[in-house]
């Protein structure tokens, strides 16, 4: 519904106005009133009502002066002019001051609901116009859109020869007629564990890619004058973006567009968390040459793939090919070797001199990523971490460790990431191999001293001389294998036999005594019963 401020300095004109005239029948409705011209100012800024009906003659601002002063913030506000005064002057000031509608007081109520009425209809009239301008602008928007969008897409996969090229459909898409076109191609990199993913946030990935290379292009493009860019999402997981530079207005700017090519690459990684191959392709003169750019802009996406991903390469006609590398294949048998025979000292220090002559060496990356992955099958198969029951609850499976290595974007990213896990599963070997080397000895002690020699005088540091070990080595290995100080361990199991031999009721006390290795019984006694609760005598009762 639309809105009516009315100013006046006559308070009986205004509760006149407010009583009598049917506001609401005839569409509308008063959202203020004001005394004066320079409080109907306020009123308007404040509450910005869609007509005004004001009288002329008030302090501080008269109605023209209140007109010009709304009229200069809104030019098509309708002004309703109330005057007293039957004069030509007034209404001639009133039509050159834009005032449609000039009404001498009193007013009938049928002159003022006509004025409204016809006024309210000039603004619906006048808003229907501008809704259907506005949608006819948009819609001619989108379609002008659209077909740039399918012109694109035909000149990256048509050759035309410029005589073919469509002129009148260049010219109603706002197309320059003679542009210099450069393909930019964003490969994104969907690894494993994007397949796995449910396909519909995979193309809210691809939709929020979308978004902010179209916003960024918008951003950035509006300081450059005579260029434009269209980004198309090509195939599932590529963009290619079309530069289209108007050769009549400004010079084609190369370094800016390699540099926002580099942001956009940034841009997809920081808030998507997804790696890029992008090829930036020659500029060429010409929309019938767009293919030849996009071409090349493929052929430098190959070059990123086999190399640093998340960097913008450019495509180079004088490039000259790079020499074959051999890679260094005696040196990753030995190792592998070195892994299947367990040797981990020698398969650590390979290891070290096998990473440093790949990482000089420029090998492409596909190739690097091969040779880790077998290096790590290799060690996960060698090691006891093969044993899926042997790893924690949050320990990741050979699965898991080659995906990561898959993740990499560049060839110091993966052997970084090689050797961290190279570490890792070194040290987890080393301590498995010490682990049972420490195992073997308490069993040692176990089966050759306490089974066999409960019945002697037998001390910690004689079965240490014994060994060869030291003494307090094997005190602190003893007790981490079993649980208990070796003391402990050898009392309980020599009472154990003494239980066995008092159920038999054929021996003494103090023959128990001896027959377990205590030659004092008093002792013998004590132990006992620390440990059963019970003293020999009550045990055998």
């Amino acid at each position: 519904m639309n809105t009516i401020l009315l100013v006046d300095d006559d308070d009986y004109v205004l509760d006149g106005l407010l009583r009598h005239i049917p506001w609401q029948d005839i569409g509308v409705r008063i959202i203020g009133t004001a005394g004066d011209g320079a409080e109907g100012l306020r009123k308007y800024r404040e509450l910005k009502p869609d007509i005004v009906i004001t009288d002329i003659y008030m302090p501080e601002m008269d109605g023209f002066q209140l007109t010009e002063a709304i009229h200069a913030i809104d030019e098509s506000v309708p002004i309703v002019i109330l005057s007293g005064y039957d004069d030509f002057a007034n209404a001639r000031k009133a039509m050159s001051s834009g005032i449609q509608h000039f009404l001498l007081k009193p007013p009938s109520l049928a002159e003022i609901e006509f004025v409204v009425r016809e006024v309210v209809q000039q603004l619906n009239e006048s808003r229907e116009r501008d809704t259907l301008l506005s949608s006819y602008f948009r819609q001619q928007a989108i379609v002008r859109r659209t077909m740039r969008e399918a012109f694109a897409r035909d000149l990256l996969t048509t050759r035309y020869r410029p005589e073919e090229l469509p002129g009148q459909r260049i010219a109603f898409m706002g197309l320059p007629d003679n542009a210099v076109v450069q393909a930019l191609t964003l490969s994104l990199v969907r690894s494993n564990s994007s397949s796995a993913r449910d396909e519909r946030e995979w193309q809210l990935l691809r939709f929020g890619t979308g978004n902010i290379v179209r916003e960024l292009l918008e951003t950035r493009l509006e300081s450059q004058p005579g260029l434009s860019a269209l980004a198309l999402e090509y195939t599932d997981t590529d963009f290619v973006v079309v530069f289209l530079g108007d050769m009549e207005e400004s010079s084609y700017p190369l370094p800016f567009l390699t540099k926002l090519s580099e942001e956009l690459v940034g841009h997809i990684l920081q808030y998507m968390k997804l790696s890029v191959l992008a090829g930036l392709g020659l500029a060429k003169n010409g929309y019938h040459r767009l293919i030849d750019s996009y071409l090349e802009s493929l052929q430098a996406v190959e070059k990123a793939e086999m190399n640093e991903w998340n960097r913008v390469y450019a495509y180079s006609e004088s490039a000259v090919p790079e020499p074959e590398r051999n890679v260094p294949l005696e040196a990753v048998r030995n190792l592998h070797d070195a892994i299947f025979q367990k040797r981990w000292q020698q398969v650590e220090g390979q290891w070290k001199r096998l990473a440093g002559d790949l990482a000089c060496g420029g090998f492409p990356l596909p190739v690097l990523t091969g040779i880790c992955a077998g290096i790590m099958s290799a060690m996960w198969t060698a090691s006891s971490l093969a044993d899926s029951s042997k790893l924690g609850s949050e320990e990741e499976g050979l699965e898991a460790h080659l995906l990561r290595l898959s993740r990499c974007g560049s060839s110091s990213m993966l052997l970084e990431r090689m050797d961290d896990a190279m570490s890792r599963m070194l040290e987890r070997s080393q301590e498995e191999l010490h682990g049972k080397k420490s195992h073997a000895l308490v069993d040692r002690v176990i089966r050759e001293f306490i089974e066999k020699g409960y019945d002697q005088e037998i001390t910690l540091e004689q079965i240490a001389a014994s060994l060869h070990v030291n003494r307090n080595y094997l005190s602190q290995l003893f007790k981490k294998v079993t649980g208990e100080p070796f003391v402990t361990y050898f009392n309980k199991y020599r009472i154990q036999k003494a239980k066995e031999l008092i159920r038999t009721g054929k021996y003494m006390v103090y023959e128990i005594s001896e027959m377990v290795g205590f030659r004092n019984s008093t002792y013998f006694s004590q132990v006992f019963k620390s440990i059963t609760g019970y003293s020999p005598s009550e045990f055998e009762r």
